[in-house]
C-alpha cells in the first residue's frame, strides 16, 4: 500500500512541477501603450496590452489573465460554443440537410457559428507578430462577409415582401449580396494599409453597414407591409435585432467610454467588449426571429413556390467562400512585399539611423597633421529614429 501512495504522490509532484513550467513559460508582462508598436495601440487603452512577439503558449496563456484582449476573446468563444449548440439542437429536430425549404437556414447557422469563432481567434493570437495580427483580422472580415452573405440569403427565403417577388429587384437581390460580401472584404483588408486613421475607419465601416443595409431592405418593406397575424410573432425580435445592430455601431465607431475616460475601461467595459456583446445578441434575436417566420410562413411560400434554388446553398456559397479567401491570400501577399507600398509591413517598426562610415570602395583619408573625420555615406539615405510615416493600426 505505501510503495503505491508513494508511487501516486511521485507522479502527482512531477504533475505539479510541468504544470509550473507551462505557466512561467507562458507569463507575459502586460505592457502600456508607449511599449507597443503604434500598430496595436486602441484610442483611449492605456495599458494590458500583449506584446506582438508572443509565443503560441503565451497567446493561449494570457486568455486566462487580464488583459485587453481576454474579454474580447470569451464574449466570442462563448458566443461560438452558445451557437453550435443551438445549431446540434435545431439538427436533431428538424431536417437541416435534407429539407431544401431549410437550406438557408442551415447556412446560416454555420456562419452564426463561424464569425464569432474566428473572431475570437483573431483576438487570441493576433499577439503573434505584427503580420499575423493582420492576417488574423483578414480571415474575422472574411467570416463576417460570409455572414451578411447568409444573413441576405435567409431574408430572401423566408421574409421577402410578397409583392416584390416579381420584380427587378427580386432578380438582383442575392447577386448584389454576394458582390457585397466581397467587397466587404475586400474593402475591410484594405483599409488595414491606409494611414489616414479617419478614411481608415470610414472605409471598415461601410464595408459592413452597406451589405447590413442591402441586407435590411426586404425585411424593413415586409415589416411594414405584412398583416398583423403573419409577422406579429417575429416583429418584436426583428426589432430588437435593429436595435442591438445600431447600439453595436454607435460603441465600435465612438471608442466609447475608453474615449472619455482613458485607463478607466482598459480591461472590462471598452468599446470593442460592447460591439462584441451587443453584436451576439443581435444574432441571437435574428435566429429567434427567423424560427418563426421560417414555421409560419412555410405554407404560404410553399403555395406562391417561393424556393430558391439549392444552387445558391450548394454552388454559389462554396464559391463566394473561395472568392473571400482569394482576397485574403492577396493581402497576405501584399504584407510579405519587402518593399510594398504605404502599407508594408516594413513600416513597422521604428527604423533607427544608420551611418556609414566607408564602404568597401572607400578609406578614410588620413591627414599626418589633421584628426581624422569619418566620412558619411551619402550614397545610404539617413533614416530619423522616428519614421514620419504611420504603420497599419488594427480594428
Amino acid at each position: 500500500m505505501l510503495p503505491n501512495v508513494g508511487y501516486i504522490t511521485g507522479r502527482l509532484r512531477d504533475a505539479r512541477n510541468v504544470t509550473g513550467r507551462i505557466r512561467e513559460a507562458g507569463r507575459i508582462r502586460i505592457r502600456r501603450v508607449e511599449e507597443v508598436s503604434e500598430t496595436l495601440r486602441e484610442p483611449g487603452i492605456i495599458t494590458g496590452y500583449r506584446h506582438e512577439n508572443c509565443s503560441v503558449l503565451q497567446a493561449i496563456a494570457s486568455l486566462f489573465n487580464a488583459t485587453n484582449e481576454t474579454v474580447n476573446f470569451w464574449t466570442h468563444f462563448l458566443a461560438a460554443v452558445y451557437f453550435a449548440w443551438l445549431a446540434v439542437s435545431l439538427s436533431s429536430i428538424l431536417p437541416l440537410f435534407g429539407d431544401v425549404y431549410l437550406h438557408p437556414l442551415t447556412c446560416y447557422l454555420v456562419a452564426a457559428c463561424c464569425y464569432p469563432l474566428t473572431s475570437c481567434l483573431a483576438h487570441a493570437f493576433s499577439c503573434l507578430s505584427i503580420t499575423a495580427t493582420h492576417i488574423c483580422f483578414f480571415v474575422d472580415y472574411l467570416a463576417i462577409s460570409m455572414y451578411s452573405w447568409a444573413v441576405a440569403y435567409l431574408y430572401f427565403s423566408y421574409c421577402f415582401p410578397p409583392h416584390l417577388r416579381d420584380t427587378w429587384f427580386a432578380a438582383i437581390f442575392l447577386p448584389v449580396a454576394a458582390a457585397n460580401s466581397v467587397l466587404a472584404t475586400l474593402c475591410a483588408s484594405h483599409s488595414r494599409f491606409i494611414r489616414n486613421l479617419l478614411l481608415q475607419k470610414a472605409l471598415r465601416v461601410a464595408a459592413f453597414v452597406v451589405p447590413y443595409v442591402w441586407d435590411s431592405i426586404p425585411l424593413l418593406v415586409w415589416l411594414r407591409s405584412c398583416e398583423e397575424a403573419s409577422c406579429e410573432e417575429s416583429r418584436l425580435y426583428h426589432l430588437s435585432q435593429f436595435a442591438c445592430v445600431v447600439v453595436a455601431s454607435f460603441f465600435y465607431g465612438s471608442h466609447f467610454p475608453e474615449r472619455l475616460a482613458p485607463g478607466r475601461f482598459d480591461y472590462l467595459g471598452h468599446s470593442h467588449n460592447m460591439l462584441h456583446v451587443f453584436s451576439i445578441l443581435a444574432t441571437n434575436e435574428q435566429l429567434r426571429a427567423v424560427l418563426l417566420d421560417l414555421r409560419r410562413r412555410r405554407q404560404e411560400l410553399h403555395t406562391a413556390a417561393w424556393l430558391p434554388s439549392p444552387a445558391w446553398a450548394t454552388r454559389a456559397t462554396p464559391l463566394l467562400l473561395l472568392a473571400n479567401f482569394a482576397i485574403v491570400f492577396v493581402f497576405t501577399y501584399r504584407l510579405s512585399r519587402p518593399h510594398g507600398n504605404q502599407g508594408s509591413v516594413a513600416n513597422h517598426a521604428p527604423t533607427q539611423p544608420q551611418i556609414t562610415t566607408h564602404t568597401p570602395t572607400q578609406q578614410l583619408l588620413v591627414n599626418t597633421h589633421t584628426p581624422t573625420q569619418p566620412q558619411v555615406n551619402t550614397n545610404t539615405p539617413y533614416t530619423p529614429l522616428l519614421s514620419p510615416t504611420r504603420p497599419l493600426t488594427p480594428t
